[in-house]
């Protein structure tokens, strides 16, 4: 393990946020990343295995080695590193609510939309109404006459 690095910069790289991305799920071999990884970013195998180095030696990620094959490891997300980068999230929201006030206190009250009858309104409005109605007309004006009319 190296000095302790801010988890921003760990996650700077998009190719390290994907792995946390998909380490988040849930453990995963390195094979299956790789796959996922080279796929998405058109990287090769070495990249990401040094991408994979990256979070192991800053302890954002850690590995199991298989017992029934020694060469392949499975990855998984620390906890420990979860918490540091919740714990900066965290920092930066008191840091936004001391300079700009708190999102509840700046937003407007909450507003529940007004209740039809069953009947759910158009979010254009009007438009919904006039087709409303030129599809009524069109189904009058279809309809067969009955005998007894």
């Amino acid at each position: 393990m190296t000095e302790p690095t801010h988890p921003f910069t760990l996650l700077a790289d998009p190719v390290r946020r994907r792995i946390v991305e998909v380490l988040a799920v849930g453990e995963h071999s390195a094979g299956t990343l790789c796959d996922v990884v080279m796929t998405e970013f058109g990287i090769s195998r070495t990249a990401v295995s040094h991408h994979l180095r990256v979070l192991r030696d800053h302890d954002a990620v850690t590995s199991l080695i298989d017992a029934v094959e020694p060469r392949a490891r499975s990855y998984r997300l620390n906890r420990a590193f979860l918490a540091v980068l919740d714990e900066e999230v965290e920092r930066l929201l008191r840091l936004s609510d001391h300079r700009y006030g708190t999102v509840e206190r700046l937003a407007p009250p909450p507003v529940d939309p007004p209740r039809s009858r069953g009947v759910r309104r158009h979010r254009f409005g009007e438009a919904e109404a006039r087709r409303r109605a030129e599809s009524r007309a069109a189904w009058a004006g279809s309809r067969i006459p009955t005998a007894g009319a």
